[in-house]
């Protein structure tokens, strides 16, 4: 994305009605990439409790016995998922990570602490295209199709919440449901799917930051790692620029302490990061999470584009290799390449236009407009989203619409207000 283009897709923001906001929102005016990246500063943060405090647990299931993994994959043969929980009935709410992100992140560490501090069991899963998830509990191996994946979630979550039952003794007097990025898309579909089930009966869902069409959300987020910062003509020339910043900013003063400065110390710099390099940054970490979602999907299907076949790959076998060349496919060539040829065979007649509309939240219109048990939670700035995208939520949700100026992709989830509107929204009565 030129840096031109990138000043516009800015400018388009800013431009939208104030009167779609919450009103007087102290979050910073900052760029939605340094939002993104740097999350909410400390002193506007709500309090949570230290993970030690925290009475919690990591379970394993086994979602799919006939699954055949090799020996160095093994491992993943089942499901890791955490669950924290209190010792009196709770209501019980499953907390759904985003693009390519594990039940363990720090996001959901941060949500998971702030619902169990407010008194809900808490039960986390990976995102469907997470590596654990595709490995252990993705019938295809081929996610990225919101009916199919909220059918794998779905087994998964009724797995986790009886595991859960017979290990730590909880009980749920309701269930609830939230997801971030994807994993609110997710959630849309998880709960269409228990609509017609009827074995949770979500009394709340909460979608944090969701596409709204997920493909097109796709390419934005591809379009991040071409993003053109002066001096750098690759991946791993954009890498080294990175380094030497950070190096020089460090020589400076002295700190060593990365975890703290890096986003508040080094941007009031004179090695400060230009928003393209953040949007580049932010890229680049997709391009990672793409590159695992193309080489575990390949691997499941026996394909041979990433991973070898007709070899066993043990715990010695070197994967360096084979994760490089998936470095070269982002999310978008993932759906052209496997996704897409294998939802063709089944649908000869649909188009990927098609394919699209399935896995967007306007093809379950039905199930969330006017529904008071789903809300939505976004930015202005969000950069997964277009103003259209952003109309649209606010127009299908109404007054279940939380929507912010400022905060990019998920970076005031620690907000103050932010967390008051969600826990308002989980604890609240349903009109």
């Amino acid at each position: 994305m030129p840096t031109f283009v990138l000043s516009l897709f800015l400018t388009a923001f800013a431009l939208m009605a104030p009167a779609l906001y919450a009103a007087e929102f102290n979050y910073p005016d900052i760029s939605p990439f340094l939002a993104t990246i740097g999350g909410t500063p400390e002193s506007l943060r709500a309090p949570i409790p230290a993970e030690p405090d925290i009475q919690q647990e990591d379970l394993q299931i086994r979602v799919l016995p006939n699954r055949k993994l090799p020996p160095a994959f093994r491992q993943y043969s089942k499901l890791g998922f955490r669950v924290a929980w209190h010792d009196e009935p709770a209501p019980l709410v499953f907390l759904i990570a985003g693009s390519g992100s594990g039940y363990d992140s720090a996001r959901m560490d941060h949500l998971k602490a702030l619902y169990w501090q407010a008194g809900m069991h808490v039960i986390v899963m990976s995102s469907p295209t997470n590596f654990d998830f595709i490995a252990a509990a993705s019938n295809s191996g081929l996610p990225g199709l919101g009916q199919r994946d909220a059918r794998d979630l779905h087994t998964a979550m009724s797995l986790a919440v009886e595991r859960a039952r017979n290990v730590t003794g909880l009980e749920a007097t309701e269930f609830r449901m939230v997801g971030f990025s994807l994993g609110a898309m997710n959630a849309a579909f998880v709960s269409e799917l228990d609509e017609h089930l009827g074995q949770f009966n979500f009394t709340k869902v909460l979608m944090l930051n969701p596409p709204v069409n997920l493909y097109d959300s796709v390419r934005r987020l591809d379009a991040l790692s071409f993003t053109h910062v002066p001096g750098v003509d690759g991946t791993e020339s954009f890498y080294e620029h990175i380094f030497d910043k950070i190096s020089r900013y460090f020589a400076q003063t002295g700190d060593t302490d990365i975890e703290s400065t890096l986003f508040s110390g080094i941007q009031t710099s004179d090695e400060a990061l230009s928003d393209d390099e953040l949007a580049m940054l932010i890229g680049a970490v997709f391009r990672f999470a793409a590159a695992d979602l193309n080489f575990m999907a390949d691997l499941i299907n026996d394909t041979g584009r990433y991973a070898p076949t007709g070899q066993t790959i043990t715990v010695s076998t070197s994967l360096t290799p084979y994760l490089r060349r998936a470095l070269f496919c982002d999310f978008g060539c993932y759906i052209r390449n496997q996704l897409w040829p294998d939802w063709h065979s089944l649908n000869a007649e649909k188009t990927i236009e098609d394919m699209a509309y399935e896995t967007s939240l306007q093809s379950i219109e039905e199930h969330i407009a006017g529904n008071p048990r789903i809300a939505v939670l976004t930015n202005a700035d969000d950069f997964i989203l277009t103003r259209a995208d952003y109309h649209y939520l606010a127009e299908t949700f109404g007054e279940r619409a939380f929507l912010y100026p400022r905060g990019g992709h998920g970076g005031n989830l620690e907000h103050q207000q932010v967390t008051a509107r969600m826990l308002s929204f989980l604890q609240g009565a349903t009109p």
